[in-house]
């Protein structure tokens, strides 16, 4: 049973300070995720309508719950991991998997969203996925509940240093699919750190490295928020191309024909027609197989229109030139305090040629009323909601862009000066 805890204890561990940190590395984006989920719950009244109240309050505060909740899993990973607090750790495990699984389960049945945010765009579950995955992680952490006393008495041993080793190589697995590190080498700092105090102060192992988990998670989290994601995982990340993803691939399909014999009534499949086949047979009916799956593309909503409603998408898409976009999904959201340095930039690209618009998914005229009131040397155009959230977490920020491929992207708090731009970026073929 000792092993079996154990097992479970870092399988637990692993698996909620990797969900923790990639969901850190973008808070907004989870964000946006916990808003989907309360909007469309608080329109399930005929099922749960008493409660549309408290997920009309949730949904107006969903950016502070999803950083507690990042920062929160990655704490009760570390300490499950280093026996801190073990009862209170257990506890807590309990009742955020009681929470997620609920949550994961009625989104599912009521088919509320597609993609659960699990892992945020690095990994996209489906509802039933994310279910069935909380579903085992329940089975884990009911065997720690239950066994939180020997937990909590038991001394660090050889199955602590091999699994620790077993989990530094799962969370490297992971790593590696997903072309970013960070989250393997918190995991080897955690048990560096933990390993090495107990060391020299046994019994303030785990308190200590709680405690630098957890002010190394909350930097992380508040650096990832105030300017932008470490890692993208989004189709619309520097060095992809969007006019490529806009692309799919077409199932590879087989057609068979349904015949029926004239003398007979036999009817017969063929893969073609037979020749003069009218002579002999009569069409029935015809089915395809499919031979190959195609791709779907990865993007399927962008478009930029001018507020008369003009398609200018490929115009930005096929251009050589160098495009400055203005993103601010919302203007009426829109932080006003980099207003004066976005001009300056604009005013400064504008003179060297280079194209500088805005893009938003506001009405018109509040657009021509920004720009008016914000001294805006560039006009606005526009785009869905939902895209520009997708494409960069600030409001505004900053998309260069060129023959349809995202050639970088900036945070307001992190806006490039002309010369670096020049550079980095605008003296480059």
């Amino acid at each position: 049973m000792k092993l079996i805890t154990d097992i479970a204890r870092y399988f637990v561990g692993i698996l909620f300070i990797f969900s923790g940190i990639v969901k850190a590395n973008d808070p907004l984006g989870f964000s946006y995720k916990l808003e989907e989920y309360f909007e469309e719950f608080a329109k399930l009244g005929e099922y749960i309508g008493f409660l549309e109240p408290f997920f009309n309050f949730c949904h107006e505060y969903a950016l502070p719950q999803a950083i507690f909740i990042v920062i929160l899993e990655v704490i009760l990973g570390v300490a499950i991991l280093v026996r801190f607090k073990t009862r209170i750790t257990a506890l807590f495990l309990l009742l955020l998997i009681a929470f997620f699984t609920a949550l994961t389960f009625a989104s599912a049945y009521f088919e509320i969203v597609k993609t659960c945010g699990c892992f945020g765009d690095a990994i996209p579950l489906t509802a039933w996925e994310s279910f069935y995955k909380d579903v085992v992680l329940s089975f884990f952490i009911l065997i720690i509940f239950i066994r939180q006393k020997q937990i909590s008495i038991s001394e660090t041993d050889k199955n602590d240093f091999a699994l620790s080793v077993v989990g530094s190589l799962v969370m490297l697995k992971l790593s590696y699919d997903l072309e970013w590190f960070f989250p393997f080498w918190f995991v080897v700092a955690t048990f560096t750190v933990f390993f090495l105090v107990r060391l020299v102060e046994h019994r303030k192992a785990p308190w200590i490295t709680t405690v630098l988990a957890t002010v190394a998670m909350s930097f992380f989290t508040f650096y990832t928020y105030s300017y932008l994601p470490v890692k993208d995982f989004r189709a619309y990340a520097p060095g992809k191309s969007i006019a490529e993803q806009m692309e799919g691939v077409p199932d590879k399909l087989k057609y068979y024909y349904i015949l029926r014999d004239k003398a007979t009534g036999k009817e017969q499949e063929f893969e073609k027609f037979p020749e003069n086949y009218q002579d002999k047979y009569e069409y029935v009916d015809s089915r395809t197989e499919v031979l190959v799956k195609g791709v779907e593309p990865k993007i399927m909503d962008f478009s930029i229109s001018s507020a008369e409603g003009e398609d200018l998408t490929e115009d930005f898409l096929q251009s050589e030139n160098f495009t400055f976009l203005l993103i601010s999904y919302d203007l009426n959201q829109a932080t006003l305090q980099p207003q004066e340095r976005i001009n300056t930039l604009a005013r400064s690209l504008q003179d060297k040629g280079y194209r500088f618009v805005g893009l938003t998914s506001s009405a018109p005229r509040d657009a021509v009323k920004f720009a008016q009131t914000n001294s805006n040397p560039f006009s606005y155009l526009f785009c869905d909601q939902i895209v520009l959230k997708t494409i960069i977490r600030s409001n505004p920020g900053l998309m260069l862009l060129k023959d349809g491929k995202v050639y970088g992207k900036w945070h307001y708090n992190d806006l490039p000066e002309l010369q670096v731009l020049e550079l980095e970026y605008l003296s480059k073929p």
